[in-house]
């Protein structure tokens, strides 16, 4: 005869099944959609949408953010270059080779501390952050990779704004900078910060 703590103890193991099923499920389906268009690309197959596009062409749109003299942050350059060559830094050059004409002495070392995230971020509600009212601009402190996963995204600076699609590749380099998803749904980045000193 099956008692209380019987019965909670065989809820608790089929609640951790559950549990454990589901975040199986969930990595999985995880795993095939920030990967799958990525692999399918790789072997030539043809994919509906996703970060594709730059595996097929060996070419990614990068956009770099620098801080002119004034301190103020700017897009230093929007280009397509090879995929193989989305930045490089050292440890004595924490940020990268610096735009033409950007002095800047607040990063002088990689400090070996890393990030990596896969971010969701929610379509914005009114009033959208712009360059007026400055809502969420804030600095990372060093260098991060965002490579858009899914849908369209606004990233601001300082002195302008560019819009950001899936397959790009924003480095921004420890500059003030915030985000506009003027979208009806969240937009998917992964990214890679290494932080400075």
């Amino acid at each position: 005869m099956r008692n209380k703590t019987d019965d909670a103890k065989l809820e608790a193991l089929i609640g951790r099944r559950a549990l454990l099923q589901g975040s199986v499920a969930g990595g999985a389906a995880l795993t095939a959609g920030l990967f799958g268009p990525l692999a399918a690309a790789a072997a030539g197959q043809e994919t509906k949408s996703g970060p594709a596009e730059p595996v097929r062409s060996g070419k990614v749109r990068r956009v770099l953010t620098g801080q002119n003299a004034a301190g103020r942050s700017y897009i230093a350059a929007d280009e397509v270059v090879a995929a193989g060559e989305g930045w490089t830094t050292t440890p004595d050059a924490p940020l990268g080779p610096a735009p033409a004409g950007e002095e800047r002495s607040d990063f002088s070392r990689a400090t070996g501390d890393t990030r990596f995230w896969v971010l969701s971020m929610a379509p914005h509600d009114d009033p959208k952050p712009d360059l007026t009212n400055r809502i969420g601009f804030h600095k990372t402190p060093g260098v991060a990779y965002i490579y858009i996963l899914s849908g369209e995204v606004v990233f601001l600076v300082d002195d302008g704004e560019v819009r950001l699609q899936p397959g790009d590749l924003l480095v921004e380099r420890g500059t003030d900078h915030s985000w506009r998803n003027e979208g009806p749904e969240p937009v998917g980045m992964l990214i890679v910060m290494a932080s400075a000193a």
